[in-house]
């Protein structure tokens, strides 16, 4: 798998030139497809939306397709994104994303998808990928309703997008170490200037301010 998993966006310094090294083309031909259903039950101002999409059109030359998993069946989604060089995957609310997954078989046909495209997530778009944080955190925190209690699991990590965010002023350490003490795996918690990159069997972080935690500790402080 080829997976940059960001808090917003190509926002990581390095972020644009990882994309190009992942997928191994020129800028001007690399196409994006992005599926943006997060959105959907999410209120109120979407600008972060089109700042997502500026770092598409001002870094790439390809197409940009939005592919919409509710109205295509999932032989025609799966048409779409094998015309793309990378699946793009919006933020939003992640519960009701993952949930949609599900019911649209998008959820089956992704492992497929991943073996020949590289995937970038943008906050839930990344935090899918991974293990479901505790409902505390959440709830509490997110502000999401619990609509289900599974991710997908693909990483065996979770993830935490806007630490430190100014726009989110409950993400800071002490979120990220109490969700740690729920999960038998790592968390990683990534500001809106940072990303996990998993490339094969490697797992890292580019970017700044990020908090890897496990069992209520940091691991790796960036």
């Amino acid at each position: 798998m080829k997976l940059i998993l960001a808090s917003s966006g190509l926002n990581a310094p390095e972020s644009v030139a990882k994309c190009l090294e992942l997928v191994g083309k020129p800028a001007k031909d690399i196409n994006f497809a992005v599926i943006n259903e997060a959105m959907a039950v999410e209120y109120g101002n979407h600008d972060w939306f089109l700042n997502d999409m500026d770092g598409i059109r001002n870094n790439f030359g390809g197409n940009i397709e939005f592919v919409n998993l509710l109205a295509n069946d999932i032989k025609k989604v799966e048409e779409r994104l094998n015309a793309a060089d990378v699946v793009w995957v919006e933020g939003g609310n992640t519960d009701y994303l993952a949930t949609v997954l599900v019911k649209t078989g998008f959820d089956e046909l992704l492992p497929k998808i991943l073996k020949t495209k590289v995937y970038v997530g943008s906050s839930a778009g990344s935090q899918v990928l991974g293990h479901r944080p505790s409902y505390k955190v959440n709830e509490e925190n997110y502000n999401e309703t619990a609509y289900t209690d599974k991710y997908m699991d693909l990483v065996d990590f979770t993830i935490l997008p806007h630490l430190n965010s100014m726009h989110f002023n409950t993400r800071v350490e002490a979120w990220v170490l109490e969700d740690s003490k729920t999960q038998n795996s790592l968390v990683y918690a990534v500001s809106d200037d940072a990303a996990v990159i998993v490339d094969g069997d490697k797992t890292y972080v580019i970017g700044k301010d990020y908090l890897i935690a496990k069992n209520g500790q940091v691991i790796e402080r960036g």
